[in-house]
């Protein structure tokens, strides 16, 4: 007898989020908190890292050792090669069964240009010490610990996430804006932390739309937009500041 193999999403049913759900930059103790609920020092490592680089799940899951160069003198971290993938070349199209016109494309190899992550910044600890214990420049982050020589995967991702998010407290889950009104409209989600670090680095580096177009190598200006938020703190921050300089003149 055969037994067939279903997919994890044909039997766990999921739920996209948007990340208009990010207002603003939560706060360094709040980000800080959420690393404390995440468990093993793998864990906690791997959400740092996917905040501190802004990238998606795949690409931080494909990142080596040689992907970090430590500047000491600079207190930078420089992240170098870092993958960029959901990138496509069209190469056809045709048309299915259903008489609907497909496009058929390749992925492109494509890569990041290099960005920086300051050492001293809030975080980075954890991160660089999770780094620093890999034997090889060649080791992945975040091996497989039943696939050697493989990273783990979405999906394992994806599960962390939602176990994380079920050991955070109602009130830390309302001050991220999952609950409103007495009611959950979200959860943590992949996506959730790379807009949380556009926002961070609008709110306290004062990045523009070109700042943050290198910084995470996006061909657009629209998705800069969309994914950095201020939020109406950073907005009556400017407020104020220009209220006092009008009051000092």
């Amino acid at each position: 007898m055969q037994t067939l193999r279903v997919g994890y999403w044909k039997t766990h049913p999921y739920r996209r989020l948007s990340v208009e759900i990010v207002e603003e930059f939560c706060g360094w103790k709040t980000l800080q908190e959420i690393v404390d609920h995440a468990g093993s020092e793998r864990n906690r490592a791997f959400i740092v890292t996917m905040f501190k680089t802004g990238g998606r799940v795949s690409e931080v899951l494909l990142l080596r050792k040689r992907n970090f160069e430590l500047l000491p003198a600079q207190r930078v971290i420089v992240v170098r090669d870092m993958r960029v993938l959901k990138r496509y070349r069209k190469i056809g199209e045709y048309i299915d069964e259903e008489g609907r016109k497909r496009w058929q494309t390749v992925i492109l190899e494509e890569h990041r240009k290099p960005f920086p992550i300051l050492v001293d910044e809030p975080l980075t600890d954890i991160m660089l010490a999770w780094i620093q214990k890999l034997p090889g420049e060649e080791s992945l982050l975040f091996e497989s610990p039943v696939k050697p020589g493989m990273p783990l995967t979405r999906i394992w991702a994806y599960r962390m996430l939602r176990k994380l998010y079920a050991k955070l407290p109602t009130n830390l889950k309302s001050r991220l804006g999952f609950i409103r009104k007495g009611r959950e409209i979200g959860h943590l989600f992949n996506h959730w932390f790379r807009a949380q670090r556009a926002s961070q680095l609008v709110f306290e580096y004062d990045y523009g739309v070109l700042d943050l177009l290198k910084y995470f190598s996006w061909q657009k200006h629209d998705t800069a937009v969309h994914y950095a938020q201020k939020g109406w703190i950073g907005l009556a921050e400017k407020m104020l500041q220009r209220t006092s300089i009008r009051h000092s003149l």
